[in-house]
């Protein structure tokens, strides 16, 4: 079965993500306004950078989203968070080619993009790449 590793691994994983496996800060890599996008501002290209909290091997980068209904009367988020309630929209698992050794401090960096599949209208392409910054 290893000889299936190397396509299953680049596959995003929906899952639940506890809380206290996330071992860095966050980064937002896109906000949108849902009354005034454009189809197209769904495809993006986006940086980012996160600061490990522990010393420990980081498998996969989390991807989750936060919707805010802020004109209402009483301003709503609904959050897919791993550090919020559980929702049944779970999170984004992209795991790594290889995992990566971390400490206290340092930093991973690199960039997401996102677009839409040339293949096949349901599917998205995600490139992500990864670097990391030791102190």
């Amino acid at each position: 079965m290893s000889c299936l590793t190397p396509t299953v691994m680049r596959e995003p994983l929906i899952d639940t993500v506890s809380s206290n496996m996330v071992m860095s800060d966050s980064s937002k890599v896109l906000e949108l306004d849902l009354c005034t996008m454009k189809p197209g501002d769904v495809e993006f290209s986006s940086e980012y950078k996160l600061t490990c909290n522990y010393d420990d091997k980081v498998h996969a980068l989390v991807g989750w989203w936060d919707c805010e209904f802020s004109n209402l009367g009483k301003p709503v988020t609904l959050s897919t968070s791993p550090f919020r309630k559980g929702t049944h929209w779970k999170q984004t698992v992209f795991y790594l080619e290889h995992d990566i050794e971390v400490r206290k401090g340092d930093m991973i960096y690199g960039s997401i993009a996102n677009s839409k599949s040339k293949t096949n209208f349901r599917e998205l392409d995600i490139k992500i790449s990864y670097h990391i910054n030791s102190e």
